[in-house]
């Protein structure tokens, strides 16, 4: 009985550090999957928790990588600063984050950069411009929750471990109770 005792308080220490043993994602600004429409100065990703300074984020667009001016862990953000407006098209962040834990951590934002883009006026044109009723502008700008691939793996690997605590914890009892009879 003692040692039964004593597996079931074992197990009940073990699980809440299982399942918060991570530090995850929070937010992104961009946002996963967000439509931006504005010039974006930095990029900032925030964590559950707060990271260490071997923490690094790069910017690629169409495969080649988007240099950061500089790129700054902070208590539980990561902020990388861009030096040049971003062109329109489809970005990806790629983020890697160490924890408090000292686990390293992966993850990709994906978002979208469309501005507007003006029209100049040929100097050659000599004929008087009318200018164009311009049509109310809808708002491009989605605001997804952070669908996080990493996220997800985390939660399932959590579940995972949690899970097969629990598959052993009653194996362990069957064999226990087995060899008492």
């Amino acid at each position: 009985m003692k040692k039964l005792l004593f597996l079931l308080m074992s197990l009940l220490v073990m699980i809440p550090s299982i399942a918060s043993a991570h530090t995850e994602l929070t937010s992104s600004n961009p946002a996963a999957n967000q439509v931006v429409i504005e010039d974006q100065k930095q990029i900032v990703l925030t964590y559950e928790g707060k990271i260490e300074s071997l923490s690094t984020m790069t910017l690629v667009k169409d495969g080649q990588e988007i240099p950061f001016d500089h790129v700054t862990p902070k208590d539980n953000q990561l902020i990388g600063i861009i030096s040049t407006p971003l062109e329109n098209g489809s970005y990806t962040i790629k983020w890697s984050i160490a924890g408090e834990d000292g686990h390293p951590i992966t993850g990709e934002i994906p978002f979208t950069v469309q501005k507007e883009v003006k029209e100049e006026l040929k100097a050659e044109t000599k004929q008087p411009v009318t200018p164009k009723k311009e049509e109310p502008k809808k708002a491009d700008v989605k605001q997804n929750k952070t669908d996080n691939p990493s996220r997800d793996n985390i939660s399932n690997m959590n579940t995972i471990i949690v899970v097969s605590v629990v598959v052993i914890l009653f194996i362990g009892l069957f064999l226990l109770f087995r060899r008492k009879r």
